[in-house]
Formats: C-alpha cells, structure tokens, sequence
C-alpha cells in the first residue's frame, strides 16, 4: 500500500495534538522545576538586631529533597527570648520540600498558636524565609508574637 500526499498529511494531522500536548507538558515542567537545590548544609542568620550574632544562628542540611533544621535561632520580643523548640532535646525537625521549592515547619505553642519557621529556596544555593515564636505573658516581656526574617547559603 502506497502512501499519498494526502493520507500521509491526515495521519500527521491526527498526531498533531498529541505532539502539542507532550511539548507544552514537558516545557512546564521544566519552566516550574528551575535549577535544582544543591544539598549539604546551609547556615544564615535572622535581621534581629536585638538578639546578639551567635544566637542569631540558623542552619539547616537539605538531602534527597528534604530540609532538617540543625541550629535554632533565638527570638527576642521585649526582654524576653525563645527556646528552642524545633531542636529541643536535641531532636530535629524536617520536612519535603514542596513544589514550589518552599518548606514549612511548624510547633503548636498554647491551642491554636503556632511557631513557624518557613523558607523558600530564591536559588539553588540560598534560603530566605521568617521565623514567628509566640511568648506567653510574664513580668517582663507581654503575651504575643515576634516575626523574623533570616537567609541561608549553601557551605
């Protein structure tokens, strides 16, 4: 059986959206993956001015697409400052990072309240993210919440 023009044109044509559908696919999916998130360790510190350089601290270690948190900052509001409560104990959370390459951990602290620490990845090396700890009223600080923001680069 021998090809014409004109079959060989109606066959093409058939497979046309096909063809269309797997190249906007794939484009997509590269075009939301971007370049991908080195892993090891990346340490950085919070913008609070409050709160002395080495308790600043942040350091998380990102492997197979997983972000643990090694080194806890301490938070001030007031005169008061936070304890650890993601690496208490000397436990550590974790969490995948999501599609968007972002990552949220998070710990209750008193019924609906929750302490938050939530990064984003900005390149394949470096974090940026905020911190929120709530605090409970005492004598020297009042009951609320203090936001920090804090980046992280690869070693």
């Amino acid at each position: 059986m021998t090809l014409t023009r004109s079959k060989t044109f109606r066959r093409a044509a058939a497979l046309a959206p096909l063809a269309l559908l797997l190249l906007v696919t794939q484009w997509t999916v590269i075009a939301g993956a971007g370049t991908p998130v080195k892993t090891g360790a990346y340490n950085g510190k919070t913008t609070q001015a409050a709160v002395t350089d080495t308790f600043r601290a942040i350091a998380f270690t990102v492997k197979k697409g997983k972000v643990t948190i090694t080194t806890e900052p301490s938070v001030a509001r007031g005169d008061c400052i936070s304890t650890p409560v993601f690496t208490l104990g000397g436990t550590t959370s974790s969490k995948k990072l999501g599609r968007d390459r972002a990552f949220t951990l998070t710990h209750t602290f008193l019924g609906n309240k929750i302490d938050k620490i939530h990064g984003k990845f900005v390149s394949s090396d470096e974090i940026d993210g905020y911190a929120i700890y709530h605090f409970g009223a005492q004598d020297l600080c009042s009951g609320g919440k203090s936001k920090v923001n804090f980046s992280a680069k690869h070693k």
